[in-house]
Parts: C-alpha cells; sequence; structure tokens
C-alpha cells in the first residue's frame, strides 16, 4: 500500500539495511554498477560511512531510481520531486500506508532491525553484518538483531544432530 518514493525507500533499505536519510541521499555517483556497489558517503559516525555491495532485488530499484534521477538525486525533493536537493522525510507517507494497509503500524527504521534480523538468520556473521549496516560496534547491532523462531529452531537442529552422531559420551548420571 506504501506510494512511491516510500516504496523504494523501504525496499532499499530492507535489503541493504541503509539508514533512511542515507537512502534519500543517494545520488546515481554512489552506485557502481559495474563493482555493483553502494556508497554511503555520509552518515552518523565513521563507520557509517561504507561500500557495500547490493543485492539484485535492490539493483532493480537503483537502476529505475539512476534513469530516472533528477539532479543527480535518486529521491530529488521539492513539491514536484524535481528539487535540488535530497528529500528530507517520507513519514507521512509511511503514516498513510500503514493507515491504508491495516497492518501493525511499526517504524521505518524497524526495516533496518528486520534487514539485521534476517541476514544474520541467513548466516551472515556478526562483524560482517555490523560493517554491512554502519553500526559503530557489535554492541549496538546486537540490540537489533533478534533471533526468529525459525531460526532457533535451526540451531537446536544443529545439536539434536550432534546428540545423534554419537561422538559425544552421555555425561548426564540419568
Amino acid at each position: 500500500k506504501a506510494s512511491q518514493p516510500l516504496r523504494d525507500v523501504a525496499r532499499l533499505m530492507y535489503y541493504t539495511g541503509m539508514r533512511p536519510g542515507e537512502v534519500l541521499a543517494l545520488t546515481a555517483d554512489d552506485v557502481d554498477f559495474r563493482s555493483e556497489v553502494i556508497i554511503v558517503r555520509h552518515g552518523k559516525t565513521k563507520s557509517a560511512r561504507r561500500r557495500n555491495p547490493f543485492t539484485r532485488h535492490a539493483a532493480h530499484i537503483l537502476q529505475r531510481r539512476c534513469r530516472e534521477a533528477h539532479n543527480g538525486l535518486l529521491f530529488a525533493g521539492g513539491k514536484d520531486g524535481r528539487g535540488p536537493v535530497p528529500m528530507v522525510k517520507v513519514n507521512h507517507a509511511h503514516f498513510g500506508a500503514l493507515k491504508r494497509s491495516q497492518v501493525e503500524p511499526f517504524r521505518l527504521y524497524d526495516l533496518r532491525h528486520a534487514f539485521a534480523t534476517h541476514a544474520h538468520a541467513a548466516g551472515i556473521d556478526l562483524e560482517t553484518l555490523r560493517v554491512l549496516g554502519g553500526w559503530a560496534n557489535l554492541a549496538m547491532l546486537k540490540r537489533y538483531v533478534k533471533p526468529t523462531l525459525e531460526h532457533k529452531r535451526s540451531e537446536m537442529q544443529k545439536l539434536q544432530e550432534y546428540d545423534r552422531s554419537g561422538t559425544k559420551k552421555n555425561v548426564l548420571p540419568f
């Protein structure tokens, strides 16, 4: 139910782990299709400035946005979306989409947390994930990575397979 440009901003946040302001500030020069990398030039910390590979899902959005860029901005501001500066916020569009979709309310920033949780569940190690998301340290990242029930089941399956392998001795006294 999200309208444009919110739909593209939200999807890029989920596919890349970028902050809303980082997505909104993207220019065509920040996307290197040959290397398949997004360059985040500005951020709230030194670690927020980074070069990250992007997925094919993000590539489709970035290609279209680069083709339609105004003044080099992927998300140009102004009333007509053709202004000389990037958009600043998409909060109103987000609230409207929540109302239209009738889903449980969430913050747009939660998509960044979903990226972290799903990326970790997919097997991306915490240090690599920290760098991809531009978190300053692992403690900050760990505030957002929440194991899903499916991930916990998968991890417990490893223990069950270990038990079945017969490589360990039963050390319990019962």
